[in-house]
């Protein structure tokens, strides 16, 4: 973390400067002995003169006189942990500093700024459990630093601590979110990853709904999609749909990935849905390896092959859908004419075919309304039956997803 780093890099001058103040006496009953002063004086100077190792030595002499009350024992442990810190034995300063506050002298600023190095310190020498405890005890003093609550969060997940991570991180997403602020990226990942850890799979998906919605990317697009595929009631005919919302958001990932979806449409009779995923496929970063580029090459042929005959029968189409007896041929060629540049009447088509009923799939029909409107850029229309979709089914949640991507649903805590 290059946050903890920079500060982390202040302890050393932080912790220097408030070792000037090597304080006579706390109260009546609590005083600084001369003796111990004395010795803690001679390491303050070997430590500004950066004699560090003769610094260490010299605290054989303090260890010696044992300290006899919080105040000698938080002075020596504040300077040890100055020597400590400059050698770079960070753990050992971590003790150090521990000890001093575990005392509960100093005034309360001071205290917080030596708890804000102590979580620091500890952090870098992986004492996950104890900054996160020592962050905690900051920010219920009142601690400000806002990286603290960021180590507070990463030092639970990496202590293992995942539900309490979970706890604080959803307390500040929801902060975030009260006062209108975008939350981190970072933490919105650290509590993706600590549902995982729990294996709360509705909290992960949660979050990853949250990522898209502030920070939409492919790769977690990706990981949504995939898992609506995942579903145990998945239908196989809605696999073509997951593909084109993978193809709007841009989480289409290799050449293999254009081929399946080409395949797809060509099986389901969508040869121009097709030829223009091929076409795409071409505007890849990676190239295709040299099978894939023969089964590009196939598949454009047969997608132009079967649009050229479907061309042909456009002037019949009416004739033969006055015939249908349900609303699937609506829907079909509706499809099919939206990606043809015809996307008005297409959808026009496949709200007649809903509207006529008889329908094999009702609910994956009303999904390839919404994306007819989609195409043909009437963005109302598309959220509007996007928003009929409700429910738990498989429709239901790529219909979510497509509002997500439409930006109409913002992210809601449970």
């Amino acid at each position: 973390m290059t946050n903890v780093r920079k500060l982390a890099a202040l302890t050393l001058a932080f912790l220097l400067s408030l070792s000037v103040y090597l304080a006579p006496g706390h109260t009546q009953q609590e005083t600084l002995r001369a003796q111990v002063l004395l010795p803690l004086q001679a390491v303050q100077e070997l430590s500004r003169q950066n004699k560090n190792a003769e610094a260490i030595r010299r605290f054989a002499e303090v260890d010696a006189l044992a300290a006899v009350n919080p105040l000698e024992v938080f002075t020596i442990e504040r300077q040890r942990a100055v020597v400590l810190v400059a050698v770079g034995d960070s753990a050992a300063a971590a003790r150090a500093l521990d000890k001093a506050l575990q005392t509960g002298r100093g005034a309360l600023p001071d205290r917080l700024v030596l708890m804000e190095h102590l979580v620091l310190i500890q952090y870098r020498a992986s004492m996950y459990s104890d900054a996160a405890q020592w962050a905690g005890r900051y920010l219920a003093l009142g601690g400000q630093r806002e990286q603290l609550r960021q180590v507070q969060a990463q030092a639970l997940y990496l202590s293992g601590q995942y539900q309490q991570a979970v706890e604080v991180l959803q307390q500040r997403l929801q902060a975030d979110l009260a006062a209108r602020r975008v939350p981190e990226e970072v933490e919105l990942r650290l509590l993706a990853s600590a549902y995982q850890q729990l294996k709360n799979e509705t909290g992960y998906v949660e979050t990853l709904e949250t990522l898209v919605h502030f920070y939409p990317g492919p790769e977690v697009w990706a990981d949504l999609l995939y898992r609506v595929m995942q579903r145990p009631d998945f239908p196989s005919y809605l696999e073509i749909d997951v593909r084109r919302l993978m193809l709007a958001v841009g989480a289409m990932g290799s050449a293999a990935d254009f081929l399946d979806y080409a395949q797809l449409a060509l099986s389901a009779g969508y040869p121009v849905e097709a030829r223009k995923v091929l076409e795409a496929a071409r505007g890849v970063d990676k190239p295709a390896a040299p099978q894939d580029d023969a089964k590009l090459n196939t598949l454009l042929a047969q997608a132009m092959h079967t649009q050229i005959e479907d061309d042909k029968q456009l002037s019949q189409v009416d004739a033969q859908l006055a015939k249908a007896r349900d609303g699937n041929p609506f829907v079909n060629m509706g499809l099919n004419l939206a990606f043809g540049n015809h996307a008005s009447r297409g959808a026009e088509l496949i709200a007649q075919g809903i509207e006529k009923g008889g329908l094999r799939q009702p609910d994956a029909a009303r999904l390839r309304l919404a994306y007819a409107y989609h195409i043909a850029g009437q963005r109302d229309k598309s959220r509007a039956v996007f928003e009929t979709l409700t429910g738990s089914s498989a429709e239901a949640a790529l219909a979510r997803l497509w509002l997500l991507h439409l930006d109409v649903v913002p992210w809601k805590p449970a």
